[in-house]
């Protein structure tokens, strides 16, 4: 495993055509935090704790169905804020506060007193779910698994260190809470309702699924965490729309209903596995949380680099999506079926529904690709067997790698019948370009 001292300086990742780095952060600026020097080294503690709250995040996402940019936020502040509780407890690193857009000075705890950042980070993340989760179902079970962990901690490490240290926890969620009020997403989702999507263009996007409204089509307004614009990675629909067979889109149209037509077994598979539909899933940027969870336990990882790993993934997830829809609603492109039903055959259906907003590009090339592109910038190259949907009743399957991963991730859109291939190439590129920026941006452990 590559030592993550390394992890933003040493892995080169393929860099899209448009990707033009800009001095927003030098390394050099930062300031690694200083520990306190009574309290325990986070390298020494367990991580479990963090998994049941970011497997808490995931199923309530699902209850709720949370659409898929919205769920990506919810990661996305959840990994902030588990990294900058525990972050006092890593000898070397530095806070976020400077890195990612428009956040305040992240509150530090008095250094001459003890503290215990599992129990920091409990009380931070209760204030986060009980925002970005509203709903009582969460609120109640956010509380019981706080309150568990406060107790289990405290039986640890005594009331006094626990209560100061839940009080440093509960004044850093509220001061997240306050950057995060003011990322726009509010008033996206508020704009969104009244949206009304182009005419002017036979190629434009039209709803496939009756009674629904465009999603998220004022996402790419939301303020992203690392990139310097939300379309500083966007990759321009590079095919001439057309109804000519001999045309290139018409091909690609063909493809998806011939692959769609002659289905494998393992295809379907493979195209179930990763639909990710919210309301039954924790959302797409989901299925990659629960990948982080499982690497905790089979990479054997401390809570300073769990810390890290979801900091830093989270961070590219929600950048992804913002990412992805900013170029959704900047040209809306039909959907495989729409066109296929015009051209080629009326009555065909794709195997998956089709998701109520653009065909391009394709959100889960984005985000798995740059989500597989972090995780291997931190940890190399892995194999590991994904149970993500193995209680759901469907087999586990088994990746040599991140980017084996990602990529089986994007092409199950072509076998889903919901993506053309430029969808899928293209948000590919698009993905790495996303993971690319977040690393040239965001040290953790700055250059010496």
């Amino acid at each position: 495993m590559l030592k993550f001292k390394q992890m933003l300086h040493a892995r080169a990742l393929p860099i899209c055509a448009s990707l033009v780095f800009s001095a927003v952060f030098h390394p050099a600026a930062a300031q690694p935090t200083q520990v306190t020097p009574l309290s325990p080294l986070a390298s020494t503690l367990d991580p479990a704790f963090a998994v049941d709250w970011m497997q808490l995040v995931y199923d309530h996402v699902k209850a709720e169905t949370v659409d898929a940019p919205s769920a990506s936020r919810v990661y996305a502040y959840a990994g902030v804020t588990l990294y900058e509780a525990v972050r006092p407890g890593i000898p070397g690193d530095v806070s976020l506060s400077t890195q990612i857009k428009n956040a305040p000075i992240f509150p530090s705890p008095d250094p001459t007193l003890v503290y215990d950042w599992p129990t920091v980070a409990n009380g931070a993340l209760q204030m986060i779910v009980n925002y970005m989760l509203p709903k009582d179902d969460a609120l109640q079970a956010a509380a019981a698994l706080h309150d568990k962990q406060l107790a289990a901690r405290q039986s640890v490490v005594g009331n006094d260190v626990a209560q100061r240290s839940q009080a440093q926890g509960e004044t850093l969620g509220k001061a997240i809470l306050a950057w995060a009020s003011t990322d726009k997403a509010a008033e996206a989702i508020a704009n969104a309702k009244t949206y009304k999507l182009p005419t002017g263009s036979k190629w434009d996007y039209i709803i496939t699924t009756a009674g629904t409204i465009p999603v998220g089509s004022y996402w790419g307004t939301v303020r992203p965490f690392a990139l310097e614009k939300s379309n500083v990675c966007n990759i321009p629909f590079n095919i001439e729309p057309s109804s000519d067979p001999n045309s290139t889109f018409y091909k690609q149209a063909m493809e998806v209903k011939t692959v769609g037509d002659n289905l494998t077994a393992e295809q379907k598979a493979i195209a179930n596995w990763w639909v990710d539909t919210p309301g039954l899933t924790g959302a797409p940027s989901g299925h990659w949380v629960a990948l982080e969870n499982q690497m905790l336990a089979l990479l054997h990882l401390k809570l300073d680099k769990a810390a890290e790993m979801y900091a830093m993934v989270g961070i590219t997830i929600g950048d992804s999506f913002i990412s992805c829809w900013e170029l959704k609603y900047e040209k809306p492109i039909l959907r495989p079926v729409t066109y296929i039903n015009r051209y080629i055959s009326p009555r065909w259906q794709p195997f998956l529904a089709t998701p109520p907003f653009p065909t391009y590009n394709s959100g889960h090339s984005v985000a798995s690709q740059a989500a597989a592109d972090m995780l291997t910038a931190l940890f190399g190259q892995v194999a590991f067997t994904d149970t993500t949907h193995v209680k759901d009743g469907q087999a586990a399957r088994s990746f040599t790698s991140f980017q084996s991963a990602a990529a089986e991730a994007a092409i199950s859109r072509l076998y889903g019948g919901i993506h053309f291939r430029i969808d899928i190439e293209n948000g590919v590129r698009q993905g790495q370009c996303v993971a690319q920026q977040v690393l040239a941006r965001i040290h953790l452990h700055p250059a010496s």
